[in-house]
């Protein structure tokens, strides 16, 4: 009777154990599947360009700053990369190959031989920038956070190319200095005469400026080493040093007889 007690009392124990290591289990399934879901909404948020326009509304605008995550794990050390050397150098057929901190140790007799651009592909970049760019793309955190990506605030933008009832099969955002209103005013006529040999193909074209600069004209600091810019950007840099306001002027005009500019708030050194 003692026996059938302590058995039956065994049985129960294990029914308990095995129960609540079960309910452990599934518990931790449940969590494992919330991490992941999670993870992924996180993902689709945060991936460039959104999917949707609204994860980017902010106030009465869109915030246009990268949502980038850095990752948590540390980043593991990479093997050097290493490139054939008839890659590089036009000699005779060879397995050997070399790493960028090998081909300061080559012979000089060597650099006569030299294939460019090929040799410039050896250099090591900080990042993998394909890498980056896909986890951008993806919503993936990535190992190293970029140093420039900075909130950017409209001030300005194109009411016949940017609002809401306005629709385009193609819209082209020219990337232009602010001095560089002749540049714009011949894109414009070539845009034009565009138009009219496809006047079935609606497109929009904003020019994409920022502040002009203070003080500074032609020269610029770059962690300490000076650069002078030349040509004609640079000329225009020293005639308009220190006049921000004339340039704002007619920039302010532009916007007026155009309404294709779009106008940020950062200074730009372009």
């Amino acid at each position: 009777m003692l026996m059938s007690f302590k058995i039956s009392l065994l049985l129960t124990c294990l029914i308990s154990v095995s129960t609540i290591v079960q309910f452990w289990s599934l518990n931790k399934s449940f969590a494992r599947i919330s991490e992941k879901s999670q993870a992924s909404d996180t993902d689709q948020i945060c991936r460039w360009p959104p999917q949707r326009v609204d994860d980017i509304h902010f106030v009465s605008g869109y915030n246009i700053t990268l949502c980038i995550r850095l990752e948590a794990r540390p980043l593991m050390s990479k093997r050097q990369k290493t490139y054939l050397l008839t890659d590089l150098f036009r000699v005779s057929r060879t397995i050997k190959e070399v790493s960028f901190d090998d081909l300061a140790a080559l012979p000089r007799a060597l650099w006569k031989r030299v294939k460019y651009p090929e040799v410039y592909h050896t250099y090591p970049q900080d990042v993998s920038m394909r890498q980056v760019v896909e986890a951008v793309k993806t919503g993936h955190p990535v190992f190293d956070m970029p140093q420039y990506n900075f909130p950017i605030s409209i001030l300005k933008t194109s009411t016949k190319v940017c609002s809401n009832n306005t629709k385009h099969d193609l819209v082209i955002v020219v990337k232009s200095s602010n001095l560089g209103w002749d540049a714009r005013m011949a894109f414009r006529e070539f845009m034009q005469r565009e138009r009219a040999r496809y006047p079935k193909l609606k497109v929009g074209v904003v020019f994409s400026l920022g502040l002009p600069r203070k003080r500074g004209g032609r020269l610029f600091n770059r962690d300490g080493n000076i650069i002078s810019l030349p040509g004609t950007s640079g000329d225009m840099l020293d005639q308009f040093d220190g006049k921000e306001d004339v340039v704002m002027e007619r920039i302010n005009k532009e916007i007026e007889n155009y309404d294709d500019i779009v106008l940020a708030d950062y200074e730009d050194t372009y």
